[in-house]
């Protein structure tokens, strides 16, 4: 068993074969030059904004105590793997201007994933503009970009909710093996490390062998299917569940003797925010279409100095205040209206793409419009997953004759967003929060702020 999956690992050396193709390489070689450009320019207006949890976050991994980076259950994998980079930083610059060496570590990260992303979109779908119009709208979006330049926890765990669909993709059309199920399992684990609430996306690998009929290269009934998610799951949870049981009992001490609302209790840690009265649980009443809109309207569209109502107006639609929001609603408007009416060829050419997102995005809408959907952290993912959307029902609008055509319309279409996005966030969020040092909502934690700062890597600090 375990020699016959160190063999199906060996798809990984196919990467060579990249080499004997000059289109492949020079692809390649342009979204890694591609990507490091846009690296470099968002270092250039890298935010030095703090709010409170980029504060406390920076400080749990500079106490230089482990307990601290496993306190948080809710995503034990972001400051463990934070104290572990700060080892590293520490080694390449020095000790100071440790927020500034975790920012590059999510900055990083981000930008990996937007190459990964085209990458993957070019060759699933052989259009390198269409990728590249993805990759860069995805980077532009307003949650993306934000938490992309801060030491926060929404968008490394969305990359990795977003890589774990593009594995599941992958493997569906082209086949599933041994090897691959253990890069998606590793994927998975780490989702859920980074944020506990990714629990909910335990579906994607299932859903993806179902929707595949090739294994190692041969046929794969249903039955055997069923035994491998079985597998699978049976694996990840189990790791999951020794790993949050080692980290409560033996790291940090809990039992199950304390009074359950002790922070000594192991299960009022592990479910530490539901068992609070806040967010989802939170008593009283509670507009969940409004904070739908105000969350995943401030993970597209900066909606800075907006507190309440509605951003959208078609009555004044060229009035600079709604001017933006009017041509987002617009854009979205027009994506649900193509697929509708072009709702046979899309299910035809994208099922399994579709009935993966349908596993990424329902819950994702559901849950998080319950738990904090005013709030537009959370919405970080699922707007990586409608953008994707959109690129799909923009790419099945190529009917033979006019391919060519509609082709650039429906790249000029994505361009045109891409130009919305940029401009709006980066006037608005990006380029304001590079310009000086600022701080908000630093109650309580003003001693943790002072020890953070100043960041000497700025030379006006």
């Amino acid at each position: 068993m375990l020699k016959r999956s160190i063999e199906s690992l060996e798809f990984i050396a196919r990467i060579r074969f990249i080499f004997r193709s000059p289109t492949l390489w020079t692809g390649t070689l342009f979204l890694i030059c591609l990507s490091l450009a846009l690296f470099l320019f968002d270092l250039r207006f890298l935010s030095r904004h703090y709010d409170w949890d980029s504060i406390v976050y920076t400080h749990n991994i500079l106490t230089n105590k482990y307990w601290k980076v496993f306190f948080n259950p809710h995503h034990i994998g972001f400051e463990s793997t934070g104290y572990l980079y700060l080892k590293f930083w520490y080694w390449l610059h020095g000790t100071d201007s440790a927020m500034f060496g975790l920012r590059l570590r999510v900055l990083a990260s981000a930008l990996v994933f937007v190459f990964v992303l085209m990458l993957t979109y070019w060759r699933l779908y052989h259009d390198l503009i269409g990728a590249v119009l993805l990759g860069l709208s995805v980077h532009c979006t307003q949650g993306f970009w934000f938490y992309a330049q801060h030491n926060d926890t929404p968008l490394i765990h969305s990359c990795l909710t977003a890589s774990l669909y593009l594995v599941c993709v992958w493997n569906c059309k082209k086949g599933w093996s041994p090897g691959k199920l253990y890069i998606a399992g590793f994927l998975q684990i780490w989702n859920i490390y980074f944020h506990q609430s990714d629990t909910i996306f335990l579906t994607f690998v299932p859903a993806s062998l179902l929707l595949t009929d090739r294994w190692r290269g041969g046929t794969f009934t249903y039955s055997h299917k069923l035994r491998l998610i079985f597998v699978y799951l049976t694996a990840v949870i189990g790791i999951l569940t020794l790993s949050y049981l080692y980290v409560g009992f033996i790291i940090l001490g809990r039992d199950l003797v304390s009074l359950p609302t002790s922070e000594k209790n192991f299960a009022n840690w592990l479910f530490l925010y539901a068992s609070q009265e806040k967010w989802g649980a939170a008593p009283g009443e509670k507009n969940y279409i409004m904070n739908f809109y105000r969350g995943i309207g401030d993970a597209f569209l900066n909606f800075e100095g907006v507190k309440n109502g509605l951003r959208i107006n078609p009555s004044l639609p060229t009035a600079p205040r709604n001017f933006p929001y009017n041509l987002n609603l617009a854009f979205w408007l027009g994506i649900l209206a193509l697929a509708a009416t072009n709702a046979l060829q899309l299910w035809k050419t994208y099922k399994q793409e579709l009935v993966l997102l349908f596993f990424w995005l329902v819950p994702s809408l559901i849950f998080y419009t319950w738990w904090e959907g005013y709030f537009f952290e959370f919405w970080v993912s699922a707007v990586i997953g409608l953008m994707i959307f959109a690129s799909l029902v923009l790419h099945s609008l190529r009917w033979e004759g006019l391919k060519f055509g509609i082709r650039a319309l429906t790249h000029v279409a994505l361009f045109t967003y891409l130009l919305l996005l940029f401009l709006v966030n980066f006037s608005y969020s990006t380029y304001p929060r590079s310009q000086r040092s600022n701080a908000s909502f630093i109650e309580g934690i003003e001693d943790k702020y002072e020890a953070i700062t100043p960041e000497k890597v700025y030379k006006d600090e």
